[in-house]
Formats: C-alpha cells, sequence, structure tokens
C-alpha cells in the first residue's frame, strides 16, 4: 500500500505548539513530538508507548490539524467515554460510538457524523460491522485511522475482539488517511502482524519505546 497522497506536506508546516495548547498542555513529553511529526510527513505509524505515556496525543493533536474526521477505533468504552469527555472540556468537535448508548442517540450521532460536525469519532473495532457507519465514513473526509490497542490484531488478540481483522479493510477502503497503530506492549513478531493484517509495508515506521513506567515500582519481599 503507497503512502497517503497528501503526506508530502512537511511537518515543519503544522503549528504543533498551536494545537498542544488548544488541548490544555504546555509541552510535549518524551517521543510525542518526534510521533506526532513522523505521522503528519510518512503518514504511517506504529508507536509503542508505555500505558499513561501520552499515546492519545499522538492522534489527538493531529486530528485538530487535518481537515476532515479522525477516526479512532478502541476496544474500551471507559478510555473512549474519558478521552471525549476531556476533549470537549477543551472546545473539540468529539464523540464516540458504544453498543452502551440507546439507539435514538448512536442515530443522532451518525447524522452528526455524516454532516462532518465531530473532529473526532471513537468507535469500538465492532461497529465496523455496521453498514450504515461504513457507508457514512466513505463519504465524508477521514484524514486519520487511528487504532488504540492495536496488538489485539494479533493472533492472539482477535480471539478477544475478532472485528480487529476487519480494520484492514477499512484501511484499504480509507485508502489517502494517514495511520496510527498504538500499544503499550508488542513483541517483533507481533508488531509484523499488525503491519501485514492493516495492510501496512514493512518499511512503515516504528517508534519503540518502552514498557517502563518510572511511576510505578514493583518490590517482591519473602
Amino acid at each position: 500500500m503507497s503512502a497517503p497522497a497528501d503526506t508530502d506536506v512537511d511537518a515543519d508546516a503544522f503549528d504543533l505548539e498551536a494545537a498542544l495548547r488548544q488541548l490544555g498542555l504546555e509541552s510535549f513529553r518524551p517521543g510525542q513530538r518526534e510521533a506526532i511529526t513522523t505521522l503528519l510527513s510518512a503518514g504511517r505509524l506504529l508507536l509503542i508507548a508505555p500505558t499513561g505515556g501520552g499515546k492519545s496525543l499522538s492522534f489527538q493533536l493531529p486530528a485538530l490539524l487535518l481537515p476532515g474526521t479522525t477516526v479512532v477505533l478502541s476496544p474500551l468504552i471507559a478510555l473512549m467515554a474519558d478521552q471525549v469527555q476531556a476533549l470537549q472540556a477543551r472546545g473539540v468537535a468529539a464523540t464516540f460510538l458504544a453498543s452502551t448508548l440507546p439507539g435514538p442517540e448512536i442515530s443522532a450521532r451518525l447524522s452528526g457524523l455524516a454532516r462532518g460536525q465531530y473532529k473526532l469519532i471513537y468507535a469500538a473495532p465492532e461497529r465496523l460491522g455496521s453498514p450504515a457507519f461504513r457507508e457514512i465514513l466513505r463519504k465524508i473526509h477521514v484524514p486519520l485511522l487511528a487504532i488504540d490497542e492495536a496488538h489485539c490484531i494479533s493472533d492472539w488478540g482477535h480471539d478477544f475482539r475478532p472485528k480487529y481483522l476487519q480494520i484492514g479493510e477499512l484501511v484499504r477502503e480509507q485508502a489517502q488517511a494517514r495511520v496510527l497503530a498504538c500499544t503499550a506492549t508488542a513483541t517483533p513478531i507481533v508488531r509484523d502482524e499488525i503491519l501485514a493484517r492493516l495492510g501496512l509495508h514493512s518499511d512503515t515506521p516504528q517508534l519503540i519505546q518502552g514498557f517502563a513506567r518510572p511511576n510505578l515500582a514493583l518490590q517482591v519481599r519473602e
């Protein structure tokens, strides 16, 4: 798969600092700027960063800079709801779709998506089984696809959330979109499988920031 057509824009052309301030932040954590500039310029990125390392900024900030609606696929409903609430508090048009929502509310949010009302929309991978959702995505401009907890694509993971295997189809349908796959941990074999199942080239940039969490300490006592 080739890189998106609009990734020949230099990442320096984007005002990262202004977008950072819009999200209520003053500075980047280690590795965040590199991840964002790589994604913007290369159009493809596999990001491995520890839990709590700020992976979400790697798709939230580009979503503010790019025209259209960024699609974030995540298996964690509570996390989606928390991130949407935080974005809305900063004045960012964002929403999520989940089976826990009543039918009329889902219909209202899909209508807003079709109208281009949102900068970000979060959805569980099971939403890819909805023809209505897929049809809307074909009609709107999607500049970025972000796949959170991307290790679920691996052989051991898709037994847990089998719809993750449909994400590769979505990537092919949205050939002009940038693609970010991120997770807290993935072995080299799992990283290769993530790229293969998404239909991304083996030379897709990979940023491996480790899994160490300096805010946690483990002790063993007899």
